[in-house]
C-alpha cells in the first residue's frame, strides 16, 4: 500500500499577498495495490561483479482514499486563508512503471554495492465528491476572516484531477546477508530530472486547467528485508518514501465545455508518500 498525497499549486503572480494563490491536496490514505517485478542479475552478487536490470509494474485498486482539500489565498492585504473546501477523495487510477539497470560490485564479501540509473512513470487520477466549503466574505482583494464564514454542504461530483509523472534518477544500493537465511538492502535515489503534466477539472465553476511542470527535487530512500529459505525462493518486505517538491511550470485555462487554452500563470506539482509491500520472489 501507499500512504500520502499528491499536490497541485497555483502561484500568485504578485496580485495577492501570499506566495501561493491555490493549493490542492489529494489523499492516498491509504491506497492498496498489486504488482509484479522481473529482474536479471547474478544469483549471488557477493561472488563476482556483474550487470543487473529490473522492471516493475504496480496497479492500484480504485477506492475511496481519504480527503481532497482545496485552499485559496486571494487577499491583497494579508496572507490569511480566504477559501477552503474539503471533499471525499476517490482514487480512480494508480499506475506505476519503473525500470533500472546498473552494475553490482562485491566489497570483500561483506556486501554488494550497486550503482544504477532508473526511469519511473506514474499516473494518478482522482475525483472529489460531496463535502463542504467555506468562503470568506469580501471582494476585490479585501476579505473578512474565514472563521466567520458559513459552512456550505456540497453534494455530488465536484472536481477531477490527474497527474502523469516521468522521472529519471541515478541511484545506489548496498545488499548484505546475515544469519544464513536473511538479507537486507538499502537504496537511495535523488534527481532534479522531473516532468509532470496534470489536468484539473473544476465542475462547479466549469473550468479546466492544464499544468506542465519540470525540474525540482526527487528523492527516495528505500529498504528491503528478505527471508531466503532456499536458492529458488525469497520472501521480502519493502519500505520506501517517495518525495517530489519544487517542480514548477506553466498553467493554461479554458472553459470545461472546450475552446482555446489561455496562459493563466505559474503552477507547481508535488508528491509525498510512504510505500510498503510484501513480495514473493522466485529465482530461475
Amino acid at each position: 500500500m501507499v500512504y500520502g498525497h499528491a499536490e497541485e499549486i497555483v502561484y500568485s503572480s504578485g496580485s495577492t499577498k501570499n506566495e501561493m494563490l491555490s493549493q490542492l491536496l489529494w489523499d492516498m490514505k491509504p491506497l492498496f495495490y498489486c504488482g509484479a517485478l522481473l529482474d536479471f542479475g547474478r544469483t549471488n552478487p557477493m561472488e563476482k561483479w556483474g550487470f543487473f536490470s529490473a522492471v516493475s509494474f504496480k496497479a492500484g485498486i480504485p477506492a475511496k482514499s481519504g480527503k481532497m482539500e482545496d485552499r485559496d489565498w486571494q487577499s491583497t492585504a494579508n496572507t490569511a486563508l480566504t477559501n477552503y473546501s474539503s471533499h471525499d477523495n476517490e482514487t480512480r487510477e494508480f499506475f506505476w512503471l519503473e525500470g533500472t539497470a546498473g552494475v553490482s560490485i562485491p566489497v570483500k564479501s561483506l556486501f554488494a554495492l550497486r550503482a544504477y540509473a532508473g526511469v519511473s512513470y506514474m499516473r494518478f487520477s482522482f475525483t472529489g465528491w460531496n463535502g463542504s466549503l467555506r468562503y470568506a466574505s469580501g471582494s476585490g482583494g479585501d476579505f473578512g476572516s474565514i472563521d466567520d464564514a458559513e459552512e456550505i454542504a456540497i453534494f455530488g461530483r465536484v472536481i477531477n484531477y490527474s497527474q502523469d509523472w516521468l522521472l529519471l534518477a541515478p541511484g545506489v544500493s548496498a545488499e548484505f546477508r546475515f544469519l544464513t537465511f536473511f538479507s537486507g538492502e538499502l537504496f537511495f535515489q535523488i534527481s532534479p530530472l522531473i516532468w509532470c503534466a496534470d489536468l484539473d477539472e473544476h465542475l462547479l465553476v466549469m473550468k479546466e486547467f492544464r499544468d506542465y511542470t519540470r525540474w525540482g527535487l526527487f528523492l527516495e530512500p528505500r529498504a528491503r528485508l528478505a527471508f531466503n529459505p532456499g536458492e529458488r525462493l525469497s520472501l521480502s518486505l519493502d519500505f520506501a518514501y517517495r518525495y517530489i517538491t519544487g517542480s514548477r511550470g506553466e498553467v493554461y485555462q479554458r472553459p470545461l465545455t472546450g475552446g482555446a487554452y489561455a496562459h493563466a500563470g505559474e503552477a507547481g506539482t508535488g508528491l509525498s508518500m510512504m510505500d510498503t509491500g510484501f513480495m514473493v520472489k522466485i529465482h530461475f
